[in-house]
């Protein structure tokens, strides 16, 4: 799979989940205190983006779990040497879901006839 290119679709969660996960995080801080270069950070980002395209284009357009779960598993195994908690972070876009796609339910148990 060597330098092919994502559907376009794929691309754009690739570039959008890691400004979201990396990009728009402590790295940021990191480059404006001239700890990394604006070049290293884009080099990072672009890494990153392209190692979540194939991901996602497994998971997504090959359908193909079996190969998803031997990277994920691969990684954990190998790669993975620590104990830290994950935590679901979402900088507040649940909420502003929320107040895009409000749910309102006119339905109530009450108003059922029998």
């Amino acid at each position: 799979m060597d330098n092919k290119k994502p559907q376009e679709y794929i691309a754009n969660i690739a570039k959008a989940s890691s400004y979201f996960a990396f990009k728009n995080g402590p790295i940021k801080e990191l480059c404006k205190a001239g700890k990394i270069s604006e070049e290293e950070l884009n080099n990072m980002q672009s890494y990153m983006q392209n190692h979540l395209a194939y991901l996602y284009t497994v998971l997504l357009e090959e359908n193909n779990l079996k190969k998803f779960d031997l990277v994920i598993s691969t990684m954990n195994k190998f790669y993975v040497d620590d104990k830290e908690e994950v935590l679901l972070a979402d900088d507040g876009f649940d909420k502003f879901y929320e107040n895009l796609f409000p749910q309102v339910s006119n339905i109530s148990i009450n108003n059922i006839k029998k």
